[in-house]
């Protein structure tokens, strides 16, 4: 199912990471690094867009402690 969504996601022009199964979905919470804060400041609402490598590196540095559960 993954590979299906995936799939269809790339088709219509956006990137996939995938951040792994439900259990470690803590990684992507509230607080966590990849919280909003690679795409820069809440104050910017257009956002910028980035790289696999960095939505990678901002759920390897995750902890328990940052999310908010």
């Amino acid at each position: 199912m993954k590979a299906a969504v995936a799939e269809f996601i790339q088709s219509v022009g956006y990137g996939v990471v995938d951040a792994g199964t439900l259990t470690d979905s803590w990684r992507q919470a509230t607080g966590t690094p990849v919280w909003g804060t690679p795409y820069g400041p809440y104050a910017d609402e257009r956002g910028r867009p980035v790289g696999e490598g960095t939505v990678r590196a901002a759920l390897a540095t995750a902890t328990l402690a940052t999310a908010t559960r």
